[in-house]
């Protein structure tokens, strides 16, 4: 069974880990690394993760959100069909992910001083936008068009369980892996994320063809 047929079905275990791995990939946790650490170099531990699980939480929230009430405003508010916006939704998810591929590292952020509200940082820019940007919303969306909200919101809540652990032991994992393999690792994610993209436009445009009869 195809994994990304443009209707709404029950998903096999393998398109609903992959629905997972999309987000978790989008998110980018290890990737992001590197900035996290700038951000909350001067931060004590303790409240550092206190920051990271509100980042998280809230980030979550708005994916989840997005699940919930995303396909109301395509259908009803912006009157779209499924195949236009997956196709719109793919082409997002290229951009996004060869933006992020060919970028360069980024360059250290300032650290937050003591005035700073630690509920702003994780807000801002922590869930947004270095969690949560366009690309992983239009993914979201564009997977509860396919297997509709409720394994949606089980393939958010199952991608950020990653997402989670990640931040929880960010510190570790950055003085493990290092700048330079955080920043390989994230590349790598990108690419996936390029082609779950390139998968999404073929499917629509294959899709608008066989309504419009051309071809036939």
């Amino acid at each position: 069974m195809d994994p990304l047929v443009l209707q709404q079905e029950t998903p096999s275990i393998q398109q609903f880990t992959e629905a997972a791995i999309s987000i978790f990939a989008l998110v980018n946790p290890i990737g992001n690394l590197p900035v996290f650490a700038s951000l909350t170099e001067d931060v004590p531990v303790v409240e550092r993760r206190a920051v990271f699980r509100l980042a998280a939480s809230t980030a979550l929230g708005v994916i989840v959100a997005m699940a919930l009430a995303g396909q109301v405003l395509v259908e009803m508010v912006f009157h779209l069909t499924l195949d236009e916006f997956a196709f719109a939704g793919g082409l997002v998810l290229v951009v996004v992910g060869i933006r992020r591929i060919v970028s360069e590292s980024p360059g250290p952020r300032p650290a937050m001083t003591h005035a700073d509200s630690r509920i702003t940082l994780a807000v801002s820019p922590i869930a947004l936008p270095l969690l949560v940007g366009p690309g992983s919303i239009a993914n979201v969306m564009l997977i509860t068009q396919h297997f509709g909200r409720l394994y949606a919101v089980l393939a958010c809540l199952a991608g950020f369980s990653g997402v989670f652990l990640v931040l929880h032991f960010s510190g570790r994992l950055y003085r493990l892996m290092g700048r330079v393999g955080t920043l390989a690792v994230g590349r790598v994610m990108q690419i996936f994320i390029v082609a779950f993209g390139v998968k999404f436009c073929f499917r629509s445009l294959v899709s608008i063809f066989q309504l419009s009869g051309i071809g036939r």
